[in-house]
């Protein structure tokens, strides 16, 4: 059943954003945008771009880089706090597009506008980071500066349409960069949105870009974009990276991040509580969901009943209510998938103790998974599904062991008091970040973001984003 907020009337088609204007008009061809939750409620539609628009993207990228490299950082500053002005007062709007067209629960929408604003006004405070550094060395009068890598070319995912789309930015924006975006073919229209208040901003050194995956290769082989900048499948990341030459390259993947129950930290339920959202909120779609549980074999008795009593209590069904925890999947294809993970793993030997069942077509329940290997497809790949195992152990040297292996290395979670046991856990678990007394699907904008083996190449986050946008030359003076 569709709600009255589904089923408002959808705009017009929306052309592409092109050097911050949509002077480009209805070029190339229209693609309807449906909500999730029924695949039939038209949202809207956008023009796609195809292979006779690769040229004209090329030049407006490098024109906006010539033109926008030039502006001082107190320009960057005031346009990315523009840019979350502007942000501020659509919120609402924002919100519920970002529903509307990835099914995410509309308090999750609201949070995602609440990050992303916090991320433009970090960087607008970070600007100052591009300032040259003075000193004398050997003599020598030397200075070291950043300057823009050159235009920008970043791909993003559809499951936080707005706020990965802004990682990628804002940096951009801080740096002296223009920027071409081609977000997912399933939400390409809250990236539109977003760049329409960019170029507002005082931003016109944007383009969006909607189209096919199937044009991501050309983009990325084109000699015009100096810097890479991807979110999304390790496969299509690492292949992107083979192609794309002598480029910078930025790529956050997927994971199937682990959280390690050593100690009762807090009250059994609210931990409990705490696992099974970070498994199920948004469907598990979120590549830091806990995927892989791992209990203490003590506390065993404790923590599992509460754990499947909190997923219990989860509220599966409509996005646009405020107590919805679990909407519908991106695809019905996504559904179908998670039913054949279940499925192959029943047949390996595992067990399910909650779930594994779905709730419509369009959305799944949440599923607790036992008697599973580290081999099984529902622990080594990456589900991105409303799905977590769960596993017990007695050393703990062997739980970091299982955690690492993995292809996979994003982040993990640990719940102790002994502070060894955090330091040994620091210093031996592959990934990217660590999360003590709290679950790996915790990101804090200001820090450093990324992973290690397939799950990514270099870091986000407002500290170092920057960093992955320019490069550093030095002037020695005799």
């Amino acid at each position: 059943m569709t709600t009255q907020s589904q089923t408002q009337a959808a705009s017009a088609a929306q052309p592409f954003i092109l050097q911050g204007s949509e002077r480009f008009g209805k070029s190339g061809s229209p693609h309807p945008i449906y909500y999730p939750g029924d695949a039939v409620t038209l949202i809207g539609e956008a023009y796609y771009a195809d292979d006779l628009h690769i040229e004209v993207i090329e030049k407006t990228a490098l024109q906006g880089f010539q033109n926008f490299r030039k502006t001082t950082l107190k320009e960057r500053a005031k346009i990315l706090n523009n840019l979350a002005d502007r942000l501020e007062a659509h919120q609402e709007a924002l919100a519920l597009l970002i529903t509307r067209e990835s099914g995410k629960p509309i308090t999750l929408s609201q949070r995602e506008l609440v990050r992303s604003v916090a991320v433009c006004r970090g960087y607008a405070a970070q600007v100052e980071r591009c300032t040259s550094t003075l000193m004398q060395v050997s003599g020598r009068e030397v200075r070291i500066s950043r300057f823009p890598i050159g235009p920008v070319l970043a791909i993003t995912p559809y499951n936080f349409p707005l706020n990965l789309v802004i990682h990628k930015l804002a940096p951009a924006i801080a740096a002296g960069c223009s920027i071409t975006i081609k977000p997912a073919p399933q939400t390409p229209l809250t990236a539109l949105y977003l760049g329409r208040l960019a170029a507002e901003a005082g931003y016109e050194a944007i383009s969006v870009v909607p189209a096919q995956n199937s044009l991501s290769e050309k983009l990325v082989r084109s000699s015009a974009f100096a810097k890479l900048s991807f979110t999304g499948s390790a496969g299509v990341g690492w292949h992107l990276r083979s192609i794309a030459g002598n480029k910078s390259v930025t790529l956050e993947l997927g994971g199937n991040a682990a959280v390690i129950v050593d100690d009762l930290t807090e009250p059994v339920e609210s931990l409990a509580q705490r696992i099974a959202l970070g498994a199920f909120s948004f469907a598990g779609q979120i590549c830091i969901s806990v995927q892989r549980i791992f209990i203490q074999e003590a506390l065993k008795d404790a923590l599992l009943p509460a754990l499947v009593s909190a997923t219990r209590q989860l509220k599966v069904g409509d996005p646009f209510k405020v107590d919805t925890d679990i909407g519908p999947m991106i695809s019905i294809q996504q559904v179908q998938r998670t039913r054949s993970l279940i499925k192959d793993a029943l047949k390996a030997g595992a067990n399910v103790i909650y779930g594994g069942n779905t709730f419509n077509a369009f959305t799944m329940n949440p599923t607790l998974v036992d008697r599973t290997t580290p081999e099984m497809a529902i622990n080594a790949q990456e589900v991105f599904a409303p799905i977590a195992t769960v596993n017990t152990y007695q050393n703990f040297d062997t739980v970091l062991n299982t955690v690492n292996k993995s292809r996979y290395g994003l982040q993990a979670g640990l719940y102790t008091q002994n502070t060894q046991k955090i330091e040994q856990a620091y210093q031996t678990l592959e990934v990217g970040g660590l999360l003590i007394n709290d679950i790996p699907t915790t990101r804090l904008d200001l820090l450093p973001y990324g992973g290690v083996k397939d799950s990514g190449l270099g870091r986000e986050g407002i500290l170092s984003g920057m960093d992955e946008y320019t490069y550093i030359k030095t002037l020695i003076q005799a």
